[in-house]
Parts: structure tokens; C-alpha cells; sequence
């Protein structure tokens, strides 16, 4: 049962983390080029960190439980001097950040990216990676803070495709594409060298929990670059010629893709519960 409680409050964490800071993050890059979309931002910020804190403190309380269920000193003192610990401090203070801000104008958006930014961190001191050295809490670090943007910037740009039209909606999307070319790069690297660390390719990875798992993610994840490249190449550059037709697919597409990413996440998540590389 705590298993099945502690994945659970990893989706919600994962899906609160990336989609708050993600939003944060897209929200300062893309600027003025989001016209009248900007006003959804605010909402998923606060929504996204909203369920952070949800499940930090979820987190929290499921490892009391497997240290024995009392809030004693010395099970409290040793969540919070713990890696778990750690890491909920750091999604807790910039989830609030990112609250506190979410709704803020002008130079808000530096307290929003420093929220965003502290919650991402949180990934580079807890889990599997940051189990090895701090090398690899830092690459896993970089990896979530490349999905994140992604995942923002998507919530963003499916309403964009509804609200903004002709030339407003193609200088956002080739704005997307330009910075995504960056971010995309920097995610597959990342998750190559995290797959280079964790995996023992010694045995046959592939048969283990942990390898099955993490071929049916990576297969997901195939699944959303292929999308993502055909919504590049096919639908980007027709959005200005068209009249609105293309405007209408990219967002299905996009809708789609948010879809898969759900999946990953998900698969993620019973990724690090139930499976360990080291088994």
C-alpha cells in the first residue's frame, strides 16, 4: 500500500514540478511574444505548485510511515537530515516562490524562475541518479529542467493556438521552435549519459524490472521527439497561409504530445518506486 502511495505522490510531484517551474520558465522566455495567452500562465504556475506542495509533504509523510509511523525526534530528524528531507525543502521553498509570484508583473518573474529553479534542484539530491555522485544528480538535474520547459511551454502554446492567429501565432511557434532546438538537445544528452550511468550494460539490463520499465519510458519518449519533429517540420510552417487550418491540427498535435509526456511521467514514476538500476 505505501508503494503504491509513494508513486502516486511522485506522479503528483512530477507533474506539479514540471508543469509550475516548466510554466515559470517558458513564461520568461517566450515574453511579450505570448500576447493575450500570458494570462494563462498565472494559473498554471499556481496550479503546478500547488501540487507540489501536495506532494512534498505526501512524500514526507509516507517515509515517516516506513520509519515506523510516530513523529518522534529521531524520525523527524532523520527525514529532514535525509535526501528526501532535502529535496522537500527545496520543492517547498520554491513552490511557495512560485505561488507568492505567481500572479506578479515586472520583475516578479525573477522570484518565479528562482522558485522554478529551486524545485528543479530538488531532483539533483534525491533519487537514483543522485545516489551515484553529485555529477549525475546535477545531469538528472538538467534533464528535468529541459522536460520542464518543454512541458510549460506546450500548456502555453495549446491555448495560443485557439487565441492567437496568422502572424502572432507563427512568430510565437518559430520563437518555441527556436529555443526547443536548445532544449531538446540538452534533454537527449542528458538522458543519454543518465541511461550510460545507471544501466549496467555488463548483463542484459533489458531483462531486469528497472530495464523493461525504462524501455517502455524511452520508447514513449521516441514517440514524443517524433511528434514533436513533425509539428516542426510539417504544421510550423504553414501556420501563417493556411487561414487557421494548420492552427487547429498543431493544436490536436500538441494535445497529443502533452498526452505522451503524461506517460512518461507516469512510467517514471513507477520507474523510481517499484524498479532500482542496482537490482
Amino acid at each position: 500500500m505505501l508503494e503504491a502511495l509513494a508513486a502516486f505522490a511522485k506522479l503528483m510531484l512530477y507533474a506539479g514540478a514540471l508543469s509550475g517551474a516548466g510554466a515559470a520558465f517558458a513564461w520568461a522566455s517566450l515574453g511579450q511574444r505570448l500576447g493575450p495567452v500570458g494570462k494563462f500562465a498565472p494559473h498554471i504556475v499556481a496550479s503546478g505548485a500547488g501540487l507540489t506542495l501536495l506532494a512534498s509533504f505526501a512524500t514526507i509523510l509516507i517515509l515517516i510511515q516506513r520509519l515506523g509511523g510516530e513523529f518522534s525526534p529521531p524520525t523527524i530528524s532523520a527525514v529532514i537530515g535525509g535526501p528526501t528531507g532535502f529535496a522537500a525543502g527545496l520543492q517547498l521553498a520554491g513552490a511557495i516562490l512560485l505561488l507568492a509570484f505567481a500572479r506578479g508583473q515586472g520583475w516578479a518573474w525573477i522570484a518565479r524562475v528562482t522558485g522554478g529553479g529551486l524545485v528543479v534542484a530538488s531532483f539533483a539530491v534525491n533519487g537514483h541518479a543522485a545516489a551515484v555522485d553529485l555529477v549525475s544528480g546535477i545531469v538528472a538535474c538538467v534533464h528535468v529542467l529541459a522536460t520542464a520547459w518543454w512541458l510549460g511551454a506546450l500548456l502555453l502554446l495549446r491555448p495560443a493556438c485557439r487565441q492567437l492567429t496568422g502572424a502572432a501565432l507563427d512568430q510565437l511557434v518559430h520563437a518555441f521552435s527556436r529555443i526547443a532546438s536548445a532544449v531538446i538537445t540538452n534533454l537527449l544528452l542528458a538522458g543519454v549519459l543518465l541511461i550510460l550511468t545507471l544501466v549496467d550494460f555488463s548483463h542484459t539490463p533489458w531483462l531486469s524490472p528497472y530495464g523493461q520499465t525504462l524501455a517502455i519510458k524511452v520508447s514513449l519518449a521516441t514517440l514524443v521527439l517524433g511528434l514533436a519533429l513533425y509539428n516542426k517540420v510539417r504544421l510550423a510552417p504553414r501556420l501563417a497561409d493556411d487561414g487557421g487550418a494548420a492552427a487547429i491540427t498543431l493544436r490536436r498535435s500538441i494535445t497529443a504530445e502533452i498526452g505522451l509526456i503524461a506517460a512518461v511521467v507516469s512510467a517514471t514514476s513507477f520507474l523510481t518506486t517499484y524498479t532500482s538500476p542496482h537490482t
